[in-house]
């Protein structure tokens, strides 16, 4: 039997040593992207929530009253990917203490990763759903480019605002 020349063992361990690197460099790259987080991430920076006070309105031959109000919000997107801000529901108690959404704002914004949105609605309900000095959740409902639907909530208290 022959022996293995010292220069074909040298070669065979460096390119058992650089397959080693290589599966070793790959499995690590692969280990770093799976732990990095995908898609969008809102946080939740201000809420308010207002009672802005009571108009009169003719229908037909009659005056209604309505009460108006006005909501705002500061969302920013932490995550990686663009989220879509489709929804914002004001949920709580209403003046007969049954729980469920008292009013929905149909948003349809996207954010980009790093980037803030800001907005304020005012809106009119034909009954005095939201009371002054109570504590509603406001739930943000987004989407992210995977398919993903994903909701944020807040508790905020209804404040006497101007009109």
């Amino acid at each position: 039997m022959k022996a293995i020349s010292p220069v074909i063992a040298a070669v065979v361990l460096i390119g058992v040593a650089i397959a080693g690197a290589l599966l070793l460099g790959y499995y690590m790259t692969t280990t770093i992207k799976s732990s990095n987080p995908k898609g969008a991430a809102i946080a939740v920076s201000g809420v308010e929530l207002y009672y802005l006070g009571t108009s009169r309105v003719k229908q037909g031959w009659q005056w209604k009253t309505e009460y108006d109000y006005m909501v705002s919000v500061k969302l920013a997107n932490s995550g990686t990917d663009p989220a879509t801000i489709t929804k914002i529901e004001i949920i709580g108690t209403d003046s007969q203490g049954q729980w469920g959404t008292r009013y929905t704002i149909n948003v349809g914004k996207q954010i980009l990763p790093g980037e803030t949105y800001s907005d304020t609605w005012t809106f009119t309900l034909d009954k005095q759903d939201i009371g002054v000095g109570k504590t509603y959740v406001v739930k943000i409902t987004y989407s992210d480019p995977y398919g993903n639907t994903k909701s944020v909530s807040v508790n905020v208290m209804c404040q006497r605002g101007t009109g």
